[in-house]
């Protein structure tokens, strides 16, 4: 199993935080996407998104986990602007999506009808994507650490066993790799409070794209924490957001300037 490079082990630390929104079926029921969204937190600010989190669950009134879909319904529209607003003041995080458009995807059907290998191709889209920020970092090159939140019905040692794969046929000039501590492991929601936080951007994401394209009001929530998204020469597509399929399934999208304008 390849293993952390000693130089990158001795780098300052990025934790990065995992989770997903959508479902991966092609069935009629299905949502039309499937998103995996990195939060990543330099070590140093970690207290602070702790501190968020613990904030967030006084005001929900639970100890429990937090989940978008428990804790921020609709009806709790209070709730979701203040968790949007404590987010977006969280420094110097950076927020990565890998988002996939099923009817624009232009998968074998193998793929499609593998929810496994799926799952895998966009595991190893997002960390590539989080290899880049990690060596990118814009003080100084550091090292990632993810945690990924645990799916249920999922084999993540065949996960890892891919990634063993890929990251053994490509090659560290085309991906920085050894900016990624390895392995990367999964764990349950209650394990860290950056999963359920990772869950909340999720969330926002979701409900921006379950929305009508000319809907602004549903992404106010993404735009305003937009100035975190991950960005790669001042441009979001490709690094801080990543479209398996078509991009205008988001660009076409009426609050697509605004989010691509936060700062």
């Amino acid at each position: 199993m390849p293993q952390t490079p000693s130089w990158a082990g001795k780098l300052p630390k990025l934790e990065v935080y995992v989770d997903e929104t959508g479902d991966r079926g092609f069935s009629k029921t299905s949502s039309p996407f499937p998103a995996m969204t990195a939060l990543i937190i330099p070590q140093e600010r970690i207290p602070q998104a702790r501190a968020v989190a613990g904030g967030l669950r006084y005001v929900v009134g639970t100890s429990r986990p937090l989940h978008w879909t428990e804790h921020f319904k609709a009806k709790h529209s209070d709730r979701r602007e203040l968790a949007a607003g404590m987010l977006a003041n969280i420094a110097d995080v950076k927020v990565i999506h890998v988002i996939a458009h099923k009817e624009t995807i232009t998968f074998e059907a193998a793929l499609r009808s593998d929810a496994p290998k799926f799952y895998n191709y966009t595991t190893r889209l997002l960390m590539e994507r989080i290899a880049w920020a990690a060596r990118d970092w814009p003080s100084g090159s550091r090292l990632a650490v993810m945690r990924l939140g645990s799916v249920r019905h999922m084999d993540h040692k065949a996960t890892i066993n891919y990634l063993n794969l890929v990251r053994a046929q490509s090659s560290s000039l085309t991906v920085p790799r050894e900016h990624v501590a390895w392995p990367p492991k999964w764990y349950g929601t209650s394990s860290y409070d950056g999963i359920q936080l990772a869950d909340i951007y999720a969330g926002m994401l979701n409900l921006a794209l379950t929305g009508a394209p000319n809907d602004h009001d549903c992404a106010k929530l993404l735009v305003q924490c937009g100035h975190q998204l991950r960005r790669h020469n001042g441009t979001l597509l490709g690094r801080g957001i990543k479209v398996i399929g078509e991009e205008d399934y988001i660009t076409n999208r009426c609050w697509w300037r605004a989010l691509h304008q936060a700062c």
